[in-house]
């Protein structure tokens, strides 16, 4: 550390373990350089995952925080400082959910060289509460919590703050600014999980947060005979697919293969709903700081995934503070090009979009320039589609249902919205009651913006899941499973515009499901006999296979064990549309798309 305002900065403890609880100390100490003028300091909390926000309202919460200042002469007042409300938090102005990360501390005249402040966050000395509790992410090997501390020589600077950079708008630059760290580390050991993709294997171990925590030596862990190779997020790869592990201490899981499950074509897994730093609500309520970059290395080598894309917020509608900005896009094509190698690992270039008809996301064949993306003028997901066409893919958002009258939807984009998104972190929007993967009651739902009701009204959508990651945990809650023949964006975006594809809430369950020998996804011609195939490998024993009808529920059957398989007929001349719902008894679930008879 560099300053002549402070002579020293610390954090402690500087090290502690993901989910853990303490009190953490913030110690400055008065350099020659300090104004003798009125100041403010500013805490600026990286507040990720799990973490407390910091608040002066309530003594009882993790994240009380307190301030002692050394210079009995010296008086001072604490607020906390909401980025999304752009207001200091009281009474009458309550926090938002994450966004209450600043502490904001005036100082009066007077301070003087050698003198002490300390904040402590989740103070304990007085009994306020349980101390600070940390994230429970930790999203890279490196990974660091971070506070910045913001120096302003003068009261009327620093505030209001917008939290980052934007077009039109820059966020007040401090007079000295410090950081601080704090190392998050995994916890021990708690479950191991063996991922068989169509040509490799990769062996993960996580703690009790999906983290990977640090094993040296994989024969700790498992008895295996085969050559691996840990990579850099601690994962072990295998070139044998079919590679056989025994698990020692920990349970252990494992997918089936994925080569050549139907017609010559191998199932794909990816992640294309995600958030980096970029996004808005990333920069200013977690501070997160995975960039498009560090997601991707993540997606391949710590979710073992297949394909990728990050969709980060850009509404060119709307005012600057919600548009990408042109440097970031670039950073994100950039990262693209680095990570992307068809056959390997597929990266599509995306963005998340909203308007009066929602939430979409938005997928690109090639990588648009950001002048292409960025106009005025779209407003509309159709006005993205005259300028792309059908090298764009539209996949709807549930949990944003917009403000469109019921009974309305998004005209005119039928060929670029083949699938709707039913699953991810915001839970399940397959229908309106749903009892494993249910809601949170705080989600926002409508009836007529779900699975259900669209099969009903005769809209025609296949069905996948992302995980809509904020935190850096991609690949976690939600998973599209792809039928394809190989890994390239363009078999890829062919298998979702043909609507080859199944959504999982994260587990790697092999789902077939064909009518009259047609794949999931098919439109068939009308015929008063219907052939049907259900074929499904999970990962953990399956508890029901459930079938539908038109959006209404038709049958069940009662696997045993990890394996199911069933091929029966219905009989009737009706034109209809039919899914499967397959349920683990760990609540894991797989959705087939639809097959339609016409």
């Amino acid at each position: 550390m560099r300053s002549n305002i402070f002579k020293s900065a610390t954090i402690t403890p500087d090290e502690i373990r993901a989910g853990d609880s303490d009190e953490f100390i913030i110690k400055l100490k008065i350099a020659e350089g300090y104004t003798s003028e009125k100041s403010r300091i500013i805490f600026d909390f990286s507040c990720t995952l799990g973490t407390s926000c910091p608040t002066t309202q309530f003594n009882e919460a993790s994240g009380y925080t307190e301030l002692y200042v050394s210079n009995p002469e010296v008086e001072y007042n604490i607020r906390c400082w909401d980025l999304d409300h752009k207001y200091f938090v009281d009474k009458d102005h309550p926090p938002s959910r994450a966004a209450m990360r600043m502490v904001v501390v005036d100082i009066s005249a007077g301070i003087k060289a050698g003198d002490i402040i300390e904040l402590h966050w989740g103070e304990t000395t007085g009994g306020f509460g349980p101390g600070a509790k940390v994230s429970s992410v930790v999203p890279r090997p490196d990974y660091k919590a971070r506070i910045d501390v913001r120096y302003f020589d003068s009261q009327e600077k620093g505030i209001p703050d917008h939290g980052r950079d934007y077009v039109g708008y820059t966020r007040p630059i401090p007079d000295d600014l410090l950081r601080l760290e704090y190392k998050i580390l995994p916890r021990e050991p708690r479950r191991l999980r063996l991922l068989r993709k169509s040509d490799s294997a990769i062996l993960i171990p996580y703690d009790v947060f999906w983290n990977v925590p640090l094993i040296n030596d994989i024969s700790d862990i498992v008895n295996c005979g085969e050559i691996n190779s840990k990579n850099k997020y601690g994962a072990f790869d295998f070139k044998n697919k079919n590679v056989s592990v025994a698990a020692k201490k920990i349970p252990v899981s494992e997918s089936a293969t994925m080569d050549d499950v139907f017609d010559g074509m191998n199932i794909y897994w990816g992640d294309i709903h995600t958030h980096s730093v970029w996004s808005i609500d990333c920069a200013q309520r977690s501070g997160m700081d995975m960039t498009p970059h560090d997601l991707m290395e993540f997606a391949k080598y710590r979710a073992g995934l297949d394909f990728f894309a990050v969709t980060d917020h850009h509404e060119p509608y709307a005012e600057p503070m919600r548009h990408i900005g042109k440097d970031k896009w670039q950073n994100t094509l950039e990262a693209i090009n680095k990570n992307h190698k068809d056959g390997d690992f597929v990266v599509f270039p995306g963005i998340e979009f909203r308007n009066h008809y929602g939430d979409v996301c938005l997928f690109f064949k090639d990588s648009p320039s950001y002048d292409k993306i960025t106009r005025e003028s779209f407003k509309n997901v159709s006005d993205f589609y005259a300028e792309f066409g059908k090298n764009m893919m539209a996949i709807s958002h549930l949990h944003g249902p917009g403000s469109r009258p019921k009974g309305t939807w998004r005209e005119g984009i039928d060929e670029i919205s083949p699938v709707l998104e039913i699953y991810s972190d915001h839970g399940s929007y397959e229908r309106k009651d749903v009892l494993e993967g249910g809601r949170a009651w705080c989600k926002s739902f409508r009836e007529d913006r779900c699975a259900e009701s669209f099969l009903k009204q005769g809209y025609k959508y296949g069905f996948v899941a992302n995980s809509d990651d904020h935190k850096g945990h991609v690949g976690v809650n939600g998973l599209t499973a792809v039928y394809a023949k190989e890994l390239t964006r363009e078999a890829l975006f062919e298998a979702y515009q043909k609507r080859c594809v199944y959504a999982t809430t994260n587990a790697r369950i092999r789902l077939l499901f064909t009518a009259n020998g047609k794949l999931m996804g098919s439109t068939l011609p009308l015929s008063g006999t219907k052939e049907f195939l259900i074929d499904v490998r999970g990962e953990n024993i399956l508890k029901k296979v459930e079938l539908f009808r038109n959006g209404d529920f038709y049958k069940k059957f009662i696997p045993s064990g990890k394996h199911f398989k069933k091929e029966f007929t219905v009989k009737n001349n009706e034109a209809d549309n039919w899914y499967v719902r397959i349920t683990q008894m760990d609540n894991h679930i797989a959705w087939s798309s639809p097959v339609w008879f016409e």
